[in-house]
């Protein structure tokens, strides 16, 4: 994943590996944690792959490299960004691939959003079968807490359908958060 987010931030001005982890930092940084340690092995990976420029610069008494997203690694991140979302690769991968869904055309970026809820919708069914075959009271403390698990998927899996149609209808997202707010608020009352 990393790869891709590299290419994504370089993708349009020549960033240096610091500058790339203050943007991963100021950006998508709630979710993904980008080190020096791992960035700068991949940087130079990237650029030896023939994904990224690498662009040496004298400032000062300091050489600093800048980076930059080549034609083939602007492909091979359109080809990443455009694919499904794989249900499978952990809420972080799905994150870091719809941060960057501003580069997809609209037509494109909806279809994948579409179905990216139908896997969550499936994943409520599937939730809700699991449910059915649970005991509901008299729960030991293993049992609750293991069955509490089934209960934070649910509410997760909510939770990212309302946001994606939000996302995918681009509502103003201060409205998604007044609303799930609101939400919030309500469930403490009952």
């Amino acid at each position: 994943m990393l790869d891709y987010i590299i290419m994504g931030m370089v993708l349009e001005e020549e960033l240096t590996g610091y500058d790339i982890v203050k943007e991963v930092q100021n950006s998508i940084g709630n979710f993904y944690k980008a080190n020096y340690g791992r960035l700068y092995p991949a940087l130079s990976k990237l650029a030896e792959k023939g994904f990224l420029t690498m662009r040496e610069e004298m400032q000062g008494k300091r050489l600093k490299k800048y980076y930059q997203t080549t034609a083939l690694g602007r492909q091979t991140f359109l080809n990443w960004l455009s694919a499904p979302v794989d249900p499978n690769a952990g809420g972080d991968f799905q994150l870091a691939q719809i941060f960057f869904y501003g580069e997809l055309p609209k037509e494109l970026r909806d279809q994948r959003l579409r179905e990216y809820e139908a896997l969550l919708e499936k994943t409520l069914q599937q939730l809700q079968q699991i449910e059915s075959t649970l005991p509901s009271e008299n729960l030991s403390d293993k049992d609750y807490f293991g069955i509490s698990t089934l209960y934070y998927g649910f509410a997760q899996a909510h939770n990212t359908l309302r946001w994606l149609a939000y996302i995918r209808e681009q509502k103003p997202l201060s409205q998604f958060l007044n609303d799930h707010n609101e939400q919030n608020k309500k469930e403490k009352r009952q």
